[in-house]
């Protein structure tokens, strides 16, 4: 047997390799990364989708807000209100008063 040790083997071995070694490592440290941010990628999405629904939520609910605003301003309705309810008449033209301002 050679008087080789052991350990002087290895290290040849580590410094020949030492190239594929590394790039065996970049290579895991690249794949980890890319798994990373896709993960990310991914939750961002999904978050973003949720906010898009929220945002067509609140924009129906803004439309039906507008319709009922629309409908309970309505010129025929207001009158209604105040004939039947707060027993208002419309004045005739001798009941008219004109404020003015001196």
């Amino acid at each position: 047997m050679s008087n080789i040790s052991l350990h002087r083997l290895i290290g040849q071995d580590w410094r020949a390799q030492k190239w594929l070694a590394l790039m065996l490592l970049a290579c895991i440290a690249s794949a980890l990364t890319v798994v990373h941010f896709a993960h990310l990628n991914r939750q961002l999405t999904i978050a973003q989708d949720g906010l898009y629904q929220q945002r067509d939520q609140l924009d129906i609910e803004w439309r039906n807000l507008l319709l009922e605003q629309r409908a309970l301003s309505e010129h025929s309705r207001v009158e209604d209100i105040a004939r039947n309810k707060l027993q208002m008449i419309r004045p005739a033209g001798e009941q008219d008063v004109a404020v003015t301002q001196p």
